[in-house]
């Protein structure tokens, strides 16, 4: 089916446009989905290897080294890991509180923040952005964010520590104003003040619902920081039942180094142990326990990237 638009207003100009469902497909765009393809390809095949890695027998690794076709399959990797079944399902349990905590206090705090500094009208919007901006070019180090934690906060052990201390940006606050001040016009918010509309009506009524592209970039990014996030829990944590998925994973693997570093000191116990112990395979299989969850949450939220990020960074 094929209609004619008329564009102008002067001799009337015609182009034909077409618009059937049977539009044919040009060359180039056959090729670039060819390349878009095989670059795809290539990117799933190292996760690929990961998973067929897990299910190898450390015999056939030790034989031919990590391969798609291995000699022989086991699921000893998966069965050294899954004997912390307790410890792993309570961490799964702590990383999943810290990331859907964290990343919902970050999102309403780096948006109130961000719809205050948006607002030309706003008295103290000068100071609070430099005042934003002075933890981008200094910091107080490692050492000072422990004492100022530990000893005033009384974060020691804490599971508010996970979540508390990073929960605004400086950098998720400026993506967040720019994507405001550029989607949001003053004429919208002030016609709700004047229909009698308060700041946290409009805050959450008019402004929310159109920046949700930037709160589905910056709140996956921020997501991704806690699951992976281990060193916080590292030096703050000291309860077992409180530990991050990312941290009871690293004692995991470093009680093995531990093991081998120290071999010589090993009972008969520890050194059968470390021998029947498939290092590459429980590697692997730690990687996938670490990543599943992540693969699974992308592609729900990889089309909001492009609009949230590069408008809001790029723009303004």
């Amino acid at each position: 089916m094929h209609f004619f638009r008329k564009w102008g207003t002067g001799k009337g100009m015609y182009m034909k446009d077409s618009i059937s469902t049977g539009r044919k497909i040009g060359s180039g765009q056959v090729v670039l989905m060819i390349v878009l393809g095989l670059f795809a390809l290539f990117c799933l095949l190292p996760v690929l290897l990961v998973v067929i890695v897990s299910f190898t027998d450390k015999s056939s690794i030790a034989a031919k080294g990590f391969s798609f076709f291995p000699n022989a399959m086991s699921l000893d990797g998966w069965r050294y890991v899954l004997k912390y079944g307790h410890q792993l399902v309570q961490s799964y349990k702590i990383t999943i509180f810290e990331t859907v905590a964290g990343t919902g206090l970050t999102l309403l705090f780096t948006s109130m923040f961000a719809f205050a500094l948006s607002r030309k009208s706003f008295p103290l919007r000068g100071f609070l952005s430099i005042f934003l901006l002075i933890p981008m070019l200094f910091h107080g180090g490692m050492v000072a964010n422990y004492i100022l934690l530990t000893n005033y906060y009384g974060l020691r052990d804490n599971l508010l520590v996970l979540i508390l201390p990073g929960a605004v940006g400086a950098y998720n606050c400026i993506v967040m104003r720019t994507f405001i001040q550029n989607y949001v016009p003053d004429s919208l918010v002030e016609a709700a003040k004047i229909d009698g509309a308060n700041e946290f009506f409009v805050f959450f009524r008019v402004i929310i619902p159109l920046i949700v592209p930037s709160l589905g970039a910056i709140g996956f990014i921020t997501a991704i920081a806690h699951w992976n996030e281990w060193q916080t829990a590292y030096l703050y944590i000291d309860n077992p039942d409180r530990a991050t998925l990312q941290l009871v994973l690293i004692r995991i693997e470093k009680s093995l180094e531990y093991l081998k570093e120290n071999m010589s000191r090993l009972t008969p116990e520890e050194l059968a142990e470390l021998n029947n112990a498939p290092s590459e395979p429980m590697r692997m299989a730690i990687l996938l326990v670490v990543l599943g969850p992540i693969l699974v949450a992308y592609p729900f939220f990889q089309r909001f990237f492009i609009k949230g990020i590069t408008v809001g960074a790029v723009k303004g």
